[in-house]
C-alpha cells in the first residue's frame, strides 16, 4: 500500500491509500478544507468512483502497449504512476515522501521539455493521457501552446468522429449563445477519421462534472434529478436561467441527433481553479455516440428511435425531454437539412446509401422535435398507439 496526499494545485485536500498490486484506491480521508472533489464532500465511497472514472478505459487498444512500456498491470496503476494528473482539472496525488509542487508537475508545462515530456520521480514521464476517459481512441496533442484533444474513430466508417463535426455544424447554424466545443474532422493515415478540438480548460479554469455536482449534494425529493442539478448549480452561484437554458438546449439537441451517451461525466460546470468560484456551464462536448452510429445501416421508425436506451439522468429520451421548460430553445428552421446531412457524410467517404439512411432517421427526429415544440407529448406509449391504429 502507498500513501498519497490528494492535492488541488498546492493545497492538500486529504489523504488516500492506493493498493500497489491493483492500483485501486482503498481509503480516502478528507481534511475538511472543502477543496476535495464532489464540491468538497468527498469520502472513500465517492473517491473510489472518482478514481475508477479517472483512469483510462482498459478497452483502449493503444493502452496495452503503453501499459507494457510503463511496467503497469492496468490503467489504475498507470494513473497512480502519473500522479493522477489531468488536463481538465487541478487535482493530483503527491507521494508523502516527496516534496513536489504543482508547478513541478502540471501537465501544461510538458511542452517546455524535450519530446513534450516532464521529468517524473521514478525516471518515467508524466502522461497527459493517463486520466483521459471515454471509449474512442484519443490523446492530447501538446505540441502547441494550446492543448488539442484528438479522437480517432475506425468503426462504422469513423462515424463517431464524423458525428462530432455534424453536431458542431448544427450548433453553428443555430447561432446560439449556448457554449459548445467546435470539432474539426479529417482522415487518419490508416483509413479512419479523427476529430480534434481545443481544450476548454486551462491552468485557471477546470471542469466539475455533473456527476460530482449531483453526488456531492443533497437532493430535494420533490424535484426531478434534472431540476435538482439546475437548483444546485444556482446555489453554487451560476445564474439559474443560464443553466436552465443550457440544459434545455443540450437536452433538445441531444434528442434531435439521438446522442445516447450524455452520461454525467459528459457535461458539467466550469470553475476558477484559483478562487474556486463557479463560472457557468461547460461547453457542450462529446456528441460522438449519436446519429444512430451503431445502426446507421437500418431505417428506423419513430417508435424504435424512442426505444433506444440512453445514459443520462434518465434511461430514455422521453423521460429527458419531459424536463425541458423552453420548448423553443432550438430554432427548428435552422437545423441542417436532409440534403446537407447527406452531403456532409458522403464528403468524408460514407457510402451514399448509408448517408441517406442516417439522414432519413435524423428527419424522423426533426419531425418529433417540431411536434414537441408545438406542445405535443413525445412518448413510446403514443407511438405504439399510433402504430396500432
Amino acid at each position: 500500500m502507498s500513501q498519497y496526499a490528494l492535492m488541488h494545485k498546492n493545497d492538500v485536500c486529504g489523504s488516500l491509500v492506493i493498493d500497489d498490486e491493483t492500483g485501486s484506491l482503498r481509503v480516502y480521508k478528507d481534511n475538511g478544507s472543502g477543496l476535495s472533489p464532489f464540491l468538497g464532500n468527498a469520502d472513500t465511497r465517492r473517491m473510489k468512483h472518482w478514481w475508477e472514472g479517472r483512469a483510462v478505459p482498459a478497452s483502449r487498444k493503444m493502452m496495452q502497449e503503453v501499459l507494457k512500456q510503463a511496467g503497469c498491470a492496468n490503467t489504475k496503476m498507470y494513473l497512480a504512476k502519473n500522479l493522477a494528473l489531468s488536463m481538465t482539472d487541478s487535482y493530483w496525488i503527491r507521494p508523502l515522501d516527496l516534496d513536489l509542487k504543482y508547478e513541478d508537475v502540471k501537465l501544461s508545462n510538458m511542452n517546455l521539455f524535450s519530446d513534450n515530456k516532464v521529468p517524473y520521480h521514478n525516471a518515467t514521464s508524466y502522461d497527459s493521457n493517463a486520466a483521459l476517459g471515454g471509449q474512442m481512441e484519443k490523446y492530447w496533442d501538446i505540441k502547441t501552446n494550446f492543448p488539442t484533444l484528438v479522437k480517432e474513430s475506425y468503426k462504422y466508417f469513423g462515424q463517431q468522429a464524423m458525428n462530432e463535426a455534424f453536431a458542431t455544424y448544427l450548433h453553428d447554424l443555430q447561432e446560439t449563445a449556448i457554449p459548445y466545443v467546435s470539432y474539426l474532422v479529417g482522415h487518419t493515415e490508416d483509413n479512419g477519421l479523427y476529430c480534434r478540438c481545443d481544450a476548454f480548460t486551462s491552468d485557471s479554469v477546470e471542469l466539475v462534472s455533473a456527476y460530482e455536482v449531483i453526488e456531492g449534494s443533497k437532493q430535494q425529493n420533490d424535484k426531478s434529478v434534472y431540476d435538482n442539478y439546475i437548483r444546485i448549480c444556482a446555489e453554487l452561484g451560476i445564474e439559474e436561467q443560464q443553466i436552465r437554458n443550457f440544459m434545455d438546449y443540450q437536452t433538445l439537441t441531444d434528442f434531435i441527433i439521438s446522442n445516447t451517451d450524455e452520461h454525467l461525466g459528459n457535461f458539467g460546470i466550469l470553475r476558477d481553479s484559483n478562487t474556486m468560484q463557479y463560472l457557468g456551464p461547460a461547453p457542450i462536448y462529446d456528441s460522438g455516440n449519436s446519429m444512430f452510429f451503431k445502426d446507421s445501416l437500418f431505417s428506423q421508425t419513430r417508435l424504435s428511435l424512442l426505444q433506444q436506451s440512453i445514459t443520462s439522468f434518465y434511461d430514455s429520451e422521453e423521460k429527458m425531454i419531459k424536463n425541458i421548460k423552453n420548448r423553443h430553445v432550438v430554432n427548428m428552421d435552422l437545423l441542417p437539412t436532409i440534403e446537407e446531412t447527406i452531403a456532409l457524410y458522403t464528403s468524408y467517404g460514407f457510402p451514399e446509401e448509408r448517408a441517406i439512411t442516417i439522414a432519413n432517421n435524423y428527419a424522423l427526429k426533426i419531425d418529433m422535435a417540431r411536434e414537441f415544440e408545438n406542445g405535443a407529448t413525445i412518448s413510446m406509449y403514443h407511438e405504439k398507439n399510433n402504430t396500432e391504429i
